[in-house]
């Protein structure tokens, strides 16, 4: 079995977890892989609850990647996405994090949070789930 049937195989097994706007599944032990629910609009609490599943899923785990699949995101506020970067910056257990993106709005998304420079989280943006994925194994393998 290939790291991505591995994947899809592991998220089948793992428990869903649901916040307002997304579901998240703890994969393997060190991948947090979270789908934004349909037409999800995302403000500054439900970023915060987000994050907060976040940190209680991976409570003792020492790194982590994330895969965060963005293709049903509605609209996201200037103030939801400051909180996810400010967040994602303070964090150095999260190794990597994968966007996978479906259309241009959810790109111009993706790109606003590459464009921290200071970030001690490497991120790429990913059209296909599958190539995020394979992407994410190679980095927390090689981290």
């Amino acid at each position: 079995m290939n790291k991505v049937e591995n994947f899809y195989k592991l998220v089948q097994e793992a428990h869903e977890h649901q916040t307002r706007c997304s579901k998240a599944w703890l994969i393997g032990g060190d991948i947090i892989f979270v789908e934004c629910k349909e037409s999800a609009e995302i403000e500054l609490e439900d970023a915060k609850e987000d994050m907060k599943l976040s940190q209680e899923l991976i409570a003792g785990v020492s790194r982590y990647g994330t895969i965060i699949d963005t293709a049903n995101i509605k609209s996201i506020t200037k103030e939801a996405r400051d909180w996810y970067s400010q967040v994602q910056n303070d964090n150095p257990h999260n190794i990597c994090v994968a966007l996978v993106v479906n259309s241009f709005y959810t790109r111009i998304i993706a790109n606003f949070f590459l464009g921290f420079s200071n970030s001690r989280t490497e991120m790429k943006i990913f059209n296909i789930k599958d190539e995020a994925i394979e992407w994410l194994y190679d980095k927390l393998k090689n981290s």
